[in-house]
């Protein structure tokens, strides 16, 4: 081992954590886009039929991410839409922080579909 690589390791180190806390924010905006549409799917076949159901399913499935996780559900039965969002910090779903400029972003995910009859 050269003085050169001993140089180098915390700095190719710190570039793998980074790697890592990014890969696992778009992870699990990933999951909670897939959660969301699929319990709004559920919802607009009438699997649940109340905005309450929705959220409590949402927030049991997600809990896992973000301690800090909102849910809002909406059925419109005049328009035939229903449509859910989860609001979570980015800071909660990286395992170390590394980049401060992502923790203070929030993720965003939501879904929309025609209720079917």
């Amino acid at each position: 081992i050269t003085v050169e690589s001993v140089l180098w390791l915390p700095f190719y180190a710190l570039f793998l954590v980074m790697i890592v806390d990014v890969s696992l924010m778009f992870n699990g905006q990933a999951q909670a886009q897939r959660t969301i549409q699929d319990i709004n799917r559920l919802a607009s076949s009438g699997y649940y039929t109340t905005e309450a159901e929705v959220e409590e399913r949402a927030r049991a499935l997600l809990g896992h991410l973000s301690t800090n996780l909102t849910v809002d559900a909406t059925i419109d039965t005049a328009t035939g839409v229903i449509s859910a969002k989860a609001t979570m910090p980015a800071s909660d779903l990286m395992a170390i922080g590394t980049i401060p400029t992502f923790a203070d972003i929030t993720i965003k995910v939501g879904a929309r579909h025609l209720i079917e009859s």
